[in-house]
């Protein structure tokens, strides 16, 4: 179990919680006093981005990580998570800040978390486990800043997924540039974690034929002007999806360069979050829970079952696995009155 440390402080806006992984033995007992009650490891501020921190003990120093949990939050609640790598250069305060990212997770009810990546040029693992390049490792770095860079990236999803009651179908993958090619390069290397996958503007590596190891959606955003990561590229690796079948958006924004593209856009933001909410894991399709006629307020019919209720919407998915993600108020007062006892009984 991941351990909090006592004490709260408020730094530039963000409200600071830091976790220790190893006093394990010594604050067991009070631990599990607390899981047994139901108590978070850690007292999460819903609304408001938290600047974190964990004893990353292979890396021999204190991690930040930055997390937004939306109000709506309820630990009876499943809720979907996006995981959020920033660019080269950049970190986890920066990035959590691009214009619609906690918007879009406040409306829709999404957990998002920014790991640090070891530092703000590790790269997460998609350059090797080294640091050996240009645009990569300083003197001083550790000489497995890679493999650093994308363990830092795991142990926080660890984190999150024991502190939240996260729903394990619906976790999703997002970074820009640097980040971009480690959202790819992370969705390939675990693809049993992730729902889907939005690389912004990515920084590729290697060869479009890893693409074949991805086995869940993704969707592409670049600009048609970005310098920085030549848009011939991103064109070449979309049309390898092609080939593969791959289900896949590309959407490529006229006149786009490579920072205020992605990261002053909420507009684009916003459909990259509407991408998540129609995915989640395929194994997801498997439930037992019932399939059922559902039928809006003008009369139309939809066959599905209920994946989430949760502050005023539902989320429903057809047989062949497409969700939706509606206002309660949408439908029926039949189908309100069964989505709200099928509710208490999750």
């Amino acid at each position: 179990m991941l351990t909090a440390r006592e004490g709260v402080e408020v730094l530039s806006g963000d409200r600071h919680v830091a976790i220790n992984m190893n006093s394990r033995s010594i604050l067991f007992t009070s631990l599990a006093v607390l899981a047994g009650a139901g108590c978070l490891v850690a007292a999460s501020e819903k609304g408001a981005v938290e600047k974190r921190s964990y004893d990353f003990e292979e890396a021999g120093k204190e991690m930040e990580y930055r997390l937004y949990v939306p109000t709506s939050y309820k630990k009876k609640v499943k809720t979907p998570l996006v995981v959020l790598l920033h660019g080269l250069g950049s970190n986890p305060s920066q990035v959590i800040r691009y214009s619609g990212i906690t918007a879009e997770a406040e409306k829709r009810g999404f957990i998002v978390v920014a790991p640090f990546g070891y530092n703000e040029r590790g790269w997460y693992g998609s350059r090797g486990k080294g640091k050996e390049g240009s645009y990569f490792g300083q003197p001083g770095d550790p000489d497995n800043l890679g493999e650093l860079s994308e363990k830092d990236v795991l142990k926080v999803l660890e984190i999150v997924r024991s502190e939240f009651n996260i729903n394990e179908h619906r976790i999703y993958l997002m970074g820009h540039s640097m980040g971009g090619g480690g959202t790819v390069y992370l969705g390939f290397t675990y693809p049993k974690i992730w729902a889907a996958l939005a690389p912004l503007a990515p920084a590729l590596q290697g060869s479009p034929s890893v693409l074949e190891k991805i086995k869940v959606p993704i969707m592409v955003v670049t600009g048609e002007q970005d310098r920085l990561v030549q848009v011939g590229t991103v064109r070449r690796w979309v049309e390898h999806m092609k080939e593969l079948k791959m289900t896949h958006v590309y959407k490529e924004i006229a006149g786009g360069d490579h920072f205020g593209t992605i990261t002053n856009n909420p507009e684009m933001i916003g459909e990259v979050f509407e991408f998540f909410d129609t995915y989640q894991r395929p194994e997801a399709r498997k439930l037992a829970e019932p399939y059922r006629e559902f039928t809006n307020q003008a009369g139309k019919t939809i066959f599905a079952k209920p994946v989430t209720v949760t502050a005023g919407k539902v989320t429903i998915e057809r047989k062949d696995g497409k969700v939706f993600t509606l206002p309660l108020t949408s439908l029926s007062e039949v189908d309100q009155e069964f989505l709200k006892e099928w509710a208490g009984r999750q």
